[in-house]
C-alpha cells in the first residue's frame, strides 16, 4: 500500500510541475497571436543618441517577432518633451484617440494613470516580468503598489567644463561659489559662464543635497526657503548674465566654446560625443550647495501602455516586452549616455568623452547617497508648469 501511495504522489507532482510549467509559459511566455493583423502606434521624443534607433529597432520587430504574429508597430517622434506633452494633453482633454504606447519619464506615466487613460500596467507586467527591471528604476516606476511605466533607462546630471575657457575647476567646488564666478566672469569678459540642460531635474537635486523635497511648484508661489535661496542664487547670476539659457543644447555650447562650463544631463552628453572628444573638455566634481551633502538621482523614461481594447493592448505588451528584453534594451541604450533598466548597456563607443562620462557617473554614485522617487502626477504637472516658468523667466533676464 506505500508503494502505491507512494507512487501516486510521485504522479501527482508530476502532474502539477507540469501544470505549473504550462502556467508560467502561457502566463509569462508565450506570444500573443491578434485574430487581424495590427498597426501599433509609439510615440516618443527624438532629442538625443538613444532616440534615434527607435525606428530601426522598430523595423527589426516588424520584421521578425512582430511579423511573425501580425503585430507590427508605427513610430512617431517629437522634437522635445514639452511637444509630445502638450500633443498628449490636447488629446486627454478633447477625448481624441491616444497612441497605443507612449515613452516619457515615468512622472508623465503617473500623470496618465490619474486621468484615467492608462492601461492596467500590472496585468500585462506582473512580478514576474518587474523582478528583472534595476530595483531602483522599478521604484521610478510605481505609484504605490502600481507599476505605471515598464523602465527602459535613467539619466543624471553631471558637470562639464571646457578648461580651454576656465581652468580652474577648484573655484567652483560648490554651486554658490559657480555662481559668484559666473558673476565676476561676466563683468571681465562680457560672456556668460554656465548653463542648466534641465531645471526641474537640477532643482530637485540641489533641495536633495539640503536635505529637502523639491514639490516644483513655481518660485513665484512656493512657500519653501530652500526653494526660494536656490532660485535667487540662480536668478541673480542670470540678472549679472552669468548664467544663460542653454536652448536643449547646453553640452553643444560648451563644447563649441561658447560658454566654459554646464551642469547637464549625461544624454545630453553624447548627444554631442563627437564635438566633446577634445582634452579640453573635463568632468569636475558636481557643484554640490555649500550646506547641502552629495546626492545622486535619476531621472527614468520608461515605455507605457494607453488603454484602448484587450486586443490592442495585449498587442502593445507583446512589444513592450520585446523591447524591454534583456538583448533589446542593452543594445537601444548602448554608449547614449543612460543607463540600462535591464542588463547592461552594450557599447560600442570609441569616443573618448563616453569614458570620462562613466567615471563622473561612478564618481557621483560612489561619493553621494542615491534619492528614489516613486512616479508623481502632482509632481509631473508641477514640473513641466515650473520648467516654462523657469525657461520663461531665466530668457527674459539674459
Amino acid at each position: 500500500m506505500s508503494r502505491i501511495k507512494y507512487n501516486i504522489g510521485i504522479a501527482i507532482a508530476a502532474v502539477l510541475l507540469i501544470a505549473g510549467a504550462v502556467y508560467i509559459y502561457f502566463a509569462h511566455y508565450a506570444p500573443y497571436r491578434p485574430d487581424e493583423p495590427q498597426t501599433l502606434s509609439f510615440w516618443y521624443v527624438n532629442d538625443d543618441a538613444m532616440w534615434g534607433g527607435v525606428e530601426d529597432l522598430c523595423s527589426e520587430y516588424n520584421d521578425g517577432d512582430g511579423g511573425e504574429y501580425g503585430i507590427s508597430v508605427s513610430p512617431r517622434a517629437f522634437d522635445t518633451d514639452v511637444e509630445l506633452y502638450d500633443e498628449i494633453c490636447a488629446l486627454i482633454d478633447s477625448g481624441d484617440k491616444l497612441p497605443d504606447m507612449i515613452a516619457c519619464d515615468t512622472d508623465f506615466s503617473a500623470y496618465l494613470r490619474d486621468k484615467e487613460v492608462l492601461a492596467d500596467m500590472d496585468e500585462y507586467f506582473g512580478e514576474w516580468e518587474s523582478s528583472e527591471y534595476d530595483e531602483n528604476m522599478a521604484k521610478a516606476a510605481r505609484t504605490g503598489e502600481n507599476l505605471v511605466a515598464v523602465p527602459i533607462a535613467a539619466e543624471t546630471n553631471v558637470f562639464i567644463v571646457n578648461t580651454d575657457r576656465f581652468s580652474d575647476i577648484s573655484a567652483i567646488s560648490n554651486f554658490e561659489k559657480l555662481c559668484s564666478v559666473s558673476s565676476e566672469y561676466y563683468s571681465r569678459n562680457s560672456e556668460g559662464f554656465f548653463t542648466i540642460s534641465d531645471y526641474s531635474l537640477f532643482f530637485r537635486n540641489a533641495m536633495a543635497q539640503l536635505g529637502d523635497n523639491f514639490d516644483a511648484v513655481s518660485p513665484h508661489d512656493t512657500g519653501n526657503d530652500n526653494c526660494k535661496y536656490i532660485y535667487k542664487l540662480l536668478a541673480e547670476t542670470a540678472y549679472d548674465r552669468g548664467f544663460v539659457t542653454s536652448d536643449n543644447a547646453a553640452a553643444y555650447k560648451v563644447a563649441e566654446g561658447n560658454l566654459p562650463c554646464a551642469i547637464v544631463s549625461s544624454a545630453n552628453i553624447m548627444k554631442y560625443a563627437d564635438k566633446l572628444d577634445g582634452d579640453n573638455i573635463s568632468f569636475a566634481k558636481f557643484p554640490c550647495m555649500k550646506d547641502g551633502k552629495p546626492v545622486y538621482i535619476e531621472k527614468v523614461t520608461g515605455v507605457s501602455i494607453l488603454a484602448s481594447d484587450s486586443t490592442r493592448e495585449r498587442s502593445s505588451a507583446m512589444f513592450v516586452k520585446w523591447f524591454s528584453s534583456d538583448s533589446v534594451n542593452s543594445r537601444f541604450v548602448g554608449d547614449s549616455g543612460y543607463i540600462a533598466a535591464v542588463g547592461t548597456a552594450a557599447s560600442g563607443s570609441d569616443s573618448e568623452v563616453y569614458g570620462k562620462l562613466n567615471e563622473a557617473i561612478k564618481e557621483l554614485k560612489d561619493s553621494g547617497d542615491r534619492i528614489n522617487y516613486e512616479a508623481s502626477s502632482e509632481y509631473s504637472e508641477n514640473s513641466r508648469n515650473f520648467d516654462n516658468v523657469l525657461r520663461t523667466i531665466m530668457s527674459s533676464l539674459n
